[in-house]
């Protein structure tokens, strides 16, 4: 008889206690399987913008770092090195010839870009109509004035001229030479067409020297460079 008692007591705690972890469950936002919502929490820890929105599938993405700005192209120095044509004509005591010519011209970069200083050096030949043409070679040096920036990509200049050579030639049948220098002015331009390439156009006016008597002299320069 105790023993069906007890059982029933068993019984009877067992139906109680089972309402009780029913609510319990209830309070802890879990009324069915606790297990169950733990391992979803564990697959996914990290919180997401669509979560947040009522949107699952929408994953909140890591804004993007914004991308490095360009710097900005420094302004043109000036013309460094600077390969031409010139094309001018000089007389001496058998007439006069028109003198082609090519050379290089290297410029000194200076902390003051509007100053221009340069250094030429070029080889070419005189036509004399009563026999074969003469050797001319020149120098000459370049100081001036340019704009180097404020009408970019032109840049216009003004320069004195010192010009310096000489001329060998065959004259009837005895070879001659004669050197000559003098000075001047120049106005030019170069146009940069991409970066440091420019082409450019330079007209100028030298007052020459050669054996004794003096010549006007109006020489055209056609250059490309760097």
């Amino acid at each position: 008889m105790r023993a069906l008692v007890r059982s029933c007591l068993a019984l009877a705690c067992l139906a109680l206690a089972a309402p009780a972890h029913a609510q319990l469950g209830r309070a802890l936002d879990d009324p069915g399987a606790p297990a169950e919502r733990a391992a979803d929490g564990e697959a996914s820890d990290e919180p997401s913008l669509g979560r947040a929105l009522d949107d699952p599938d929408r994953v909140l993405e890591r804004e993007a770092p914004p991308a490095p700005r360009a710097e900005p192209e420094a302004p043109w120095p000036g013309p460094q090195i600077q390969l031409g044509y010139s094309f001018y004509r000089i007389s001496d005591g058998h007439g006069a010839g028109d003198v082609h010519a090519g050379g290089a011209e290297i410029f000194v970069q200076l902390p003051i870009p509007e100053l221009r200083v340069g250094l030429l050096a070029e080889v070419g030949a005189r036509d004399y109509a009563l026999g074969g043409d003469d050797l001319v070679v020149r120098g000459a040096l370049e100081l001036g004035f340019q704009l180097a920036h404020m009408l970019d990509p032109f840049v216009p200049h003004v320069s004195f001229l010192v010009s310096f050579g000489g001329v060998v030639a065959e004259r009837f049948e005895s070879t001659v030479a004669h050197a000559f220098g003098g000075a001047g002015l120049a106005l030019g331009g170069e146009l940069r067409v991409a970066r440091n390439l420019h082409l450019g156009a330079q007209a100028s006016y030298q007052r020459l020297e050669m054996d004794g008597a003096s010549y006007d002299v109006v020489m055209i320069r056609l250059f490309a460079g760097l």
